[in-house]
């Protein structure tokens, strides 16, 4: 997840990854490309979190380091049950509208299973929200693809929250 040579240019966006751990505090990950993306929703899923893990895309023009970001995706994993959910908020591309997100699945995977939105209020996911793993890793990268567009690979569904 190195950015490389400060001579090298990278081709497409850098998203960055937050993540709060138990053993290591808070952790900040880049990645400007499709193995990164992979690498760090690695490190995500098999994290002892005490927070749920966020990632932003560096080279929008919204962001803004120590500022309020314009979009923001939220990931959170199961790695046990291999299910995980993701919130999005931001602007939405072509087909969508912006606002707050969540994923959606018609059949939900171990809705049993709480995966948490925000730890400290121990606010849920609906347990329709949850996807398929493989699913997460794919969208996460779209998200960095599309420069922090809400993921197409997925289904979504309108949030009062993010």
């Amino acid at each position: 997840m190195s950015a490389g040579p400060a001579h090298a240019h990278v081709a497409g966006y850098c998203v960055e990854f937050t993540l709060e751990t138990r053993d290591y505090g808070t952790q900040v990950l880049l990645a400007q490309d499709p193995d990164g993306v992979a690498a760090a929703v690695a490190t995500i899923v098999s994290a002892d979190l005490v927070q749920v893990a966020t990632a932003l895309v560096r080279d929008r023009p919204g962001y803004e380091p120590g500022g309020r970001p314009d979009h923001g995706l939220k990931i959170v994993a199961d790695k046990a049950n291999e299910v995980g959910a993701l919130a999005y908020y931001g602007p939405g591309g072509e087909d969508y509208g912006p606002g707050a997100w969540v994923t959606y699945s018609k059949e939900p995977l171990s809705p049993d299973i709480p995966l948490y939105r925000d730890m400290d209020t121990a606010s849920v996911f609906p347990s329709d929200a949850h996807i398929a793993l493989s699913t997460l890793a794919r969208a996460v990268e779209d998200f960095r693809s599309s420069g922090g567009l809400r993921p197409a690979i997925c289904m979504w569904r309108p949030s009062t929250v993010w």
